[in-house]
């Protein structure tokens, strides 16, 4: 925690390890980081993996390190398939080797170190087969997760599901859905995420960032918080102006 703002590591420590593996959410854990957010895929043989895109291009090499010239959908891949490619060495030289995890293991590691993960309304690409199969893994687990959802029927269906979980959304504030959501998850469990850095939130539509009249309204019915921060002072700024309950970082703000 840092100026009483709990700190949300963005794919893991991502400034400084490759994002979305294990180095990554190891090293938020060993920092102090309170939450990790991540990004959940699916493998052609069904297997739930940490991946932010739909390819694994950006992030992937072969094993040798050379690119991948060919566009690769993680869903075209089995599990074993995507084990030969390489998610370190392109961050750099000293991650050679690191390999995509499954979202179990990431799950297993919150768990152990009780600290909280907010899987990314990505799932919403999720098939309801994928979905089943992703609420099942969260049953089974101790960790405590927080479930970005894309509208009101998503959160109902996370709250049916799982009665724990916590509820986020990010960027919404229409005040009709923060207070029908309200009603189904209590301010406690629910969270908006807005956005306040222009440059790490380019493609956010301008009603998303923050404002004072806007924070004001996510107020009355939700957690606020914010993201993406990647320096000190836009930190203490936004700490001040917004008091926030949580404040994502891509690692640059460390735990005090």
């Amino acid at each position: 925690m840092r100026n009483g703002v709990r700190l949300q590591a963005h794919k893991g420590v991502e400034c400084e390890y490759p994002e979305n593996t294990m180095p990554s959410f190891e090293a938020a854990v060993k920092q102090g980081y309170e939450m990790i957010e991540l990004d959940l895929a699916v493998t052609k043989d069904g297997k739930i993996v940490v991946l932010h895109d739909g390819t694994i291009n950006r992030t992937a090499r072969n094993a040798d390190g050379s690119e991948i010239e060919k566009e690769t959908e993680i869903s075209s891949l089995t599990y074993e398939e995507a084990l030969e490619y390489d998610f370190g060495v392109s961050f750099s030289p000293e991650f050679r080797g690191v390999k995509i995890p499954l979202f179990e293991d990431v799950l297993r590691l919150a768990e152990e170190n009780n600290i909280q993960l907010k899987i990314d309304n990505k799932i919403q690409r999720f098939s309801e087969e994928e979905l089943e199969a992703l609420f099942e893994m969260l049953r089974k687990s101790g960790a405590r997760v927080i479930i970005s959802c894309w509208n009101y029927a998503a959160a109902k269906k996370v709250v049916s599901e799982l009665p724990k979980a916590e509820i986020s959304f990010d960027g919404m504030t229409d005040e009709k859905e923060l207070e029908k959501i309200n009603a189904l998850a209590g301010r406690d469990r629910f969270s908006v995420w807005i956005p306040v850095d222009y440059e790490m939130a380019s493609w956010a539509p301008d009603e998303w960032f923050a404002s004072p009249a806007k924070c004001k309204i996510i107020n009355k019915y939700a957690k606020l918080s914010i993201w993406a921060i990647k320096d000190l002072a836009s930190f203490e700024r936004a700490a001040r102006e917004y008091k926030p309950w949580a404040a994502e970082t891509t690692g640059t703000i460390k735990p005090e």
